[in-house]
């Protein structure tokens, strides 16, 4: 499971400073930039951008892999620009993704995209197809930074995009539309979401006050009443947890695979289930769906649209560990998962004492696939402990307090300010927790400390983890900050 990595590092050094912090409010009412998508044929699209001023540069993500060195540029065709008197202007590759023009300019751009992302095996050192883009069925699914160039620096206004497909072809995609123009209020949202153009009919439910549509590769369709069930359940929990809905509209994207995972963006997520499908899988699968579903609620670790690297112990530790809580709570998860799951995140902390010995829980984030297991084991504990320990005297004081948080992120915390606002709402417990689990402590300090909530462990070595819950009569209770509601 993983977040996006919001921009490549290409775009990021392009996008420059003054630009992050473009707010809406600030815009006019005309797009800032345009474009035209046609269905060329022969898995064939193209695309034409007009910009309102020029532009210098602009850029896809950047995924490479080893006999892909140029990642999702390579999928670029007949790629012209244009000034603003319509004369041809000369535009070069400069690498990573990234396309330049000196001098003035260029206000419009046409280019050809091949559609053959999903012939890429992305998931063997790169992100997985479902962070980049995927063709099943009659369908062609985008991540909207593998698909449009953009010029990351331009201000964060609107920009409206139009597609000229084939009569029989619909759009699937979390933007706002009227009248065939979609016009999308911050740009890089463009970039940051997933979308789908083909023949294949989405599905849409109303629930915990979304509009959830989703499209599904039809290899997937044994699962479907298992993914409904999630879908059905779930977000309502979510909700009732954070109090709000976190917006109106999300898209969510089943393509098959060989191996399952996901990634969230801004509006929508892809899931990637692994063919042929088996009873094992699921667990794994599902527990991936329900945790990209919580990343919609879960904005305490980014900051002006992107993750802070020092909050990525929050941004998925706490979404590893408030899933684990709410399909508990929920009844997706029976007790034994539970405590299978909880046994996880002692399992993924003990690893990364080995693998990250001389990492802190916040460092961990500035570089995420070797930190891994410190991410996810430090940060889910970390959830995991808080809660419990608020729970003795108000089951739902932790609830409240990350309501607080959210509520008063503003433009987004760094790990300063936001340690600073959770300990001043929990007496000093955050940073107690965050520094004894800093320090490493040793499996017979985690042990005993989860006896206090009711949570009985026991390790062996490094890689295993085991975990019931206390007896409670005749049977196994979860611990009251588990237990279902």
């Amino acid at each position: 499971m993983k977040t996006l990595w919001l921009i490549a590092g290409a775009v990021m050094s392009a996008a420059g400073g003054s630009a992050w912090a473009q707010s809406v409010a600030e815009c006019g009412p005309d797009p800032v930039a345009s474009y035209v998508v046609t269905y060329l044929g022969e898995d064939r699209f193209g695309v034409a951008v007009e910009h309102a001023v020029p532009s210098n540069r602009w850029d896809l993500a950047f995924f490479p892999l080893s006999d892909r060195p140029e990642g999702q540029a390579e999928s670029v065709r007949d790629l012209s620009a244009f000034d603003a008197n319509g004369q041809p202007v000369e535009i070069a590759y400069v690498g990573e993704g990234g396309w330049e023009i000196d001098g003035q300019g260029a206000v419009r751009l046409s280019y050809t995209i091949l559609a053959d992302h999903g012939e890429v095996d992305w998931g063997a050192d790169g992100p997985g197809k479902d962070e980049v883009g995927d063709h099943f069925d009659d369908s062609y699914v985008f991540a909207g930074h593998a698909f449009f160039l953009l010029d990351w620096a331009m201000p964060r206004c609107a920009v409206d995009v139009q597609f000229d497909l084939p009569d029989a072809w619909q759009v699937t995609a979390p933007w706002p539309v009227e009248n065939g123009v979609y016009r999308i209020a911050d740009s890089w949202s463009l970039g940051q979401n997933l979308f789908a153009m083909g023949e294949d009919a989405a599905r849409t439910v109303q629930v915990g006050g979304l509009n959830l549509t989703w499209l599904m590769d039809k290899r997937l369709g044994a699962i479907t009443p298992q993914v409904e069930r999630v879908m059905a359940i779930l977000p309502q929990h979510y909700r009732d947890f954070w109090g709000q809905a976190p917006g109106n509209a999300f898209s969510v994207f089943f393509m098959a695979d060989t191996m399952s995972d996901g990634g969230a963006f801004y509006d929508s997520f892809a899931m990637r289930i692994a063919v042929p499908l088996n009873r094992a899988d699921e667990i794994n699968w599902s527990h991936t769906l329900a945790h990209e579903v919580m990343h919609l609620w879960n904005q305490l670790g980014r900051a002006q649209g992107r993750n802070v690297p020092e909050l990525e112990w929050v941004n998925e530790g706490f979404t590893d560990y408030l899933t684990i809580k709410m399909a508990s709570q929920a009844g997706i998860l029976d007790e034994a998962m539970t405590e299978q799951r909880l046994a996880n995140l002692i399992r993924r902390f003990n690893l990364a004492r080995t693998l990250s010995p001389e990492v802190s829980i916040a460092a961990a984030g500035q570089d995420k696939p070797a930190n891994w297991h410190l991410i996810y084991g430090g940060g889910g504990l970390a959830a995991l402990f808080i809660d419990a320990e608020l729970s003795r005297t108000d089951p739902d004081r932790f609830g409240a307090v990350l309501r607080d948080l959210q509520a008063n992120a503003g433009d987004g915390y760094t790990f300063e300010t936001f340690m600073d606002r959770f300990d001043g709402l929990t007496d000093g417990l955050a940073s107690q927790v965050y520094d004894w689990l800093d320090m490493r402590p040793s499996n017979a300090e985690i042990v005993q400390r989860l006896g206090r909530y009711g949570i009985e462990a026991a390790t062996f070595g490094m890689d295993e983890a085991y975990v019931r819950f206390e007896a409670c009569g005749d049977a196994r209770c979860a611990p009251v900050f588990l237990a279902a509601r």
